[in-house]
């Protein structure tokens, strides 16, 4: 039987790490089919990702839009691939070491800041097979993700129980998940029930707040972008039709928006077409395209 990458037995205890090498992705990618521990690795995260997904996990593959100023202060952007192997490489091996620091906070009867996930109201493919349409439209089905002290199901990952741990520099919930581990050495005393509910009820409506700032941001600096090419045509994927129009995804940008000068064709979900930037401006969040 092949491998299926299932955890036989784990060990969490105070460590210090030595780093030996600092790879980019870029180098990780050009390594993948070569270096031995990379191989392997990769090898780990594949296996687990299949894994998940035979338990339900909801795989979205959508590109990333990453945005960046110039040294002239003008805006720049390019698209990442989330499944080149060192980016998958890590995303899921980090899933690994979270759901492990899960597994091992239940079983200590620890509370912890746990992420659950109800299913989606609707699949609209499976093992992770749909295409950009099939991706934009089921992100907009799936439920939030919830906060909680006691483990329950994410059923987008695919796990019965989550917490963040990787990034305690700069996330105040992987901070309070590393206290409950180093709790359960002996090394502090560990948060009960209440202080970490309390925790949560008071860190709701600023990760909600951060999360909004982080959208308008990432919005303003590609409209910001966009009004330099005002008059340009892009191809954009019909989603679908509102009583004001169609909605239509610029699949360079990963960017929805209103369909203009549409109103005499008829157009389906997916079909293809060409558009024209009619008017930008980031400031008033305005976007405007017109067909052809």
């Amino acid at each position: 039987m092949p491998p299926r990458a299932e955890i036989i037995d784990f060990e969490i205890f105070p460590s210090l790490i030595r780093v030996a090498d600092q790879l980019t992705f870029q180098d990780v990618d050009a390594m993948a089919d070569e270096d031995r521990q990379i191989k392997a690795m990769y090898a780990i995260a594949k296996l687990y990702r299949q894994r998940r997904m035979d338990n339900g996990a909801m795989l979205i593959d959508l590109p990333e839009i990453s945005i960046w100023l110039n040294a002239d202060g003008t805006p720049a952007v390019s698209r990442t691939n989330r499944e080149s192997p060192g980016r998958m490489l890590v995303s899921e091996l980090m899933i690994l070491a979270n759901e492990m620091a899960a597994r091992f906070l239940a079983k200590n009867d620890l509370p912890a800041i746990f992420r659950s996930q109800p299913e989606p109201r609707e699949r609209l493919f499976e093992n992770g097979e749909g295409n950009l349409f099939q991706n934009w439209m089921q992100r907009k089905l799936i439920n939030r993700f919830v906060l909680g002290s006691a483990p329950e199901r994410h059923a987008g990952l695919g796990l019965t129980s989550y917490v963040t741990a990787t990034s305690p520099i700069r996330k105040y919930s992987d901070l309070v998940t590393q206290r409950q581990l180093r709790a359960a050495s002996g090394l502090e005393p560990p948060y009960c029930r209440e202080e970490i509910d309390a925790i949560i009820a008071a860190s709701e409506e600023p990760l909600g707040q951060v999360g909004r700032i982080q959208f308008r941001r990432h919005r303003y600096w590609l409209l910001k972008y966009l009004q330099s090419r005002i008059g340009k045509k892009e191809e954009a994927l019909v989603l679908y039709k509102r009583r004001d129009g169609y909605m239509i995804l610029l699949q360079n940008y990963m960017l929805e928006c209103r369909l203009s000068g549409a109103e005499a064709f008829t157009l389906r979900p997916e079909d293809l077409v060409r558009v024209t930037l009619q008017h930008v401006n980031a400031r008033n969040d305005v976007l405007t395209v017109v067909l052809g």
